[in-house]
């Protein structure tokens, strides 16, 4: 998706317009006023390739020294949010427990994710998180899991 494309849905699957949602959170850090927005907004990230967004608004003392969401043998599929804790306007630290589904290797990927953020000087950033993932084969001739209805050896992933 490009960023510059306001008309359509956001790939945080929060049924918003992206440039309602995502697209000015991944603009200016400064617009997450939750640690739920700012989750969203790196999934978001992710599914864009946005390394810089990633890096930005990951804390300081846990941040890796490089970061590299450009894998194109992966491709996002949706993005489950199941549980928030704290992360609120008035919180300085918050949970956000999801699941984001992949397509990768021929496999659909299950990542489950118990993310804790904390707010620094009125900004939330990503610290760490709690990560487990599953994978299953796709068969052949199953419905394809990126919901375009074809069978899985003749759509995208």
């Amino acid at each position: 998706m490009d960023t510059n494309d306001h008309s359509r849905k956001c790939p945080c699957c929060s049924n918003k317009d992206f440039s309602f949602c995502c697209g000015p959170v991944l603009e200016n850090h400064e617009q997450a006023t939750t640690a739920e927005q700012l989750m969203r907004s790196r999934y978001t990230a992710f599914t864009l390739g946005n390394n810089d967004f990633l890096k930005k608004s990951w804390a300081r003392e846990t941040r890796p020294g490089e970061i590299n969401s450009d894998d194109k043998a992966i491709r996002w599929l949706d993005l489950q949010i199941e549980r928030c804790e704290g992360g609120t306007k008035d919180s300085s630290k918050g949970t956000v427990s999801f699941t984001a589904r992949f397509m990768g290797g021929g496999h659909l990927c299950y990542l489950h994710e118990k993310s804790s953020f904390i707010k620094k000087d009125g900004l939330w950033f990503y610290l760490d998180g709690e990560t487990e993932s599953t994978t299953e084969k796709i068969g052949r001739n199953r419905p394809c899991p990126c919901g375009s209805g074809k069978k899985h050896k003749r759509c995208c992933c």
